[in-house]
């Protein structure tokens, strides 16, 4: 019998033609699949704060920003302590919130990436001002205006995407 008049394999073929065909139509339908993350980051504006989310825990705080970082260098950029701080308004550096089974977030060499950085708040650092210092560029994440960490609901996170931070 010839392989071109056998019933299964004709099944066969109709099927991955049908499987290729669905492939490519839904790439094409998707509504996500042309969208990008919020607009590139240029040279005149290396990094970008997106949003920042701060959680109570007691007296103290984990904050979440998370930004877009375009990394110029032709090397990778690991976003830690001495290339990535926070600093207060009266130039401390707050700690970076570390979880040991988290590798630090980095930026590939010659790319621009969306990141999520984290830092461990004190109350005395949200008297102030706060800064994202990365390497050479710097971005304001939240006003001189103090916060008051009581305010916030203990394990509930709070989003803010200015540095506007009143409640």
């Amino acid at each position: 019998m010839k392989i071109h008049q056998r019933a299964e394999v004709w099944v066969l073929v109709l099927g991955c033609v049908a499987a290729a065909v669905w492939v490519l139509m839904d790439g094409a339908s998707d509504p996500a699949a042309g969208s990008a993350a919020p607009g590139p980051v240029t040279a005149a504006e290396p990094l970008r704060i997106h949003r920042c989310t701060l959680e109570r825990d007691y007296g103290n705080a984990r904050l979440d920003i998370e930004l877009r970082y375009q990394n110029d260098s032709p090397r990778p950029l690991t976003l830690q302590p001495p290339d990535a701080r926070l600093l207060t308004g009266s130039g401390d550096d707050v700690p970076p919130f570390v979880l040991p089974v988290e590798p630090p977030p980095s930026v590939a060499a010659g790319t621009a990436q969306d990141v999520r950085l984290r830092f461990w708040l004190e109350e005395e650092h949200l008297a102030g001002s706060l800064t994202l210092e990365i390497r050479d560029t710097s971005a304001p994440v939240k006003s001189g205006a103090p916060f008051n960490l009581e305010r916030l609901e203990n394990g509930k996170p709070r989003s803010w995407t200015g540095t506007d931070w009143s409640p």
